[in-house]
């Protein structure tokens, strides 16, 4: 394929930003490719938190103290968006309670991270399942 000025004064050499020379002579160090999210292993959430969230036998049960923070956001195009947080223990089996959440409430939601995010205002109704099921929650 012919460029556009090829062959004309116009002609110049791409030059690196860097240094200043032609890109085919230039001897800079290139920055590594770009992956996409899926690429990798663990896709958006890559590796684990820090803090040691290993179960072992010894914490296999969540914390008694641990309290869930259920706060409403506000998304574009108007749209409530709940988000619980707090649950951080590699007991709590997120992808479960994200699941049963969406059955009860009859809403969408997703997993990101270790927050769940549950369409629509629902706060009171996700306390009130919480609590049912023998976990602390506030409203923020």
């Amino acid at each position: 394929m012919s460029r556009l000025f090829s062959g004309t004064p116009f002609e110049r050499p791409i030059k690196c930003e860097r240094c200043g020379q032609a890109v085919a002579d230039c001897s800079c160090p290139r920055l590594p490719p770009k992956h996409k999210m899926g690429e990798r292993p663990g896709g958006k959430h890559f590796g684990k938190p820090a803090g040691g969230y290993e179960l072992t036998p010894a914490n296999s049960d969540p914390p008694k103290d641990q309290r869930a923070s259920i706060r409403l956001e506000k998304r574009k195009g108007g749209k409530m968006v709940t988000v619980i947080s707090g649950l951080e223990h590699p007991a709590n089996d997120l992808p479960a309670l994200c699941a049963e959440l969406k059955t009860k409430l009859g809403a969408g939601g997703s997993v990101q991270g270790r927050t769940l995010e549950i369409q629509g205002a629902k706060g009171e109704e996700i306390k009130q399942l919480l609590t049912g099921k023998g976990m602390a929650a506030r409203i923020v």
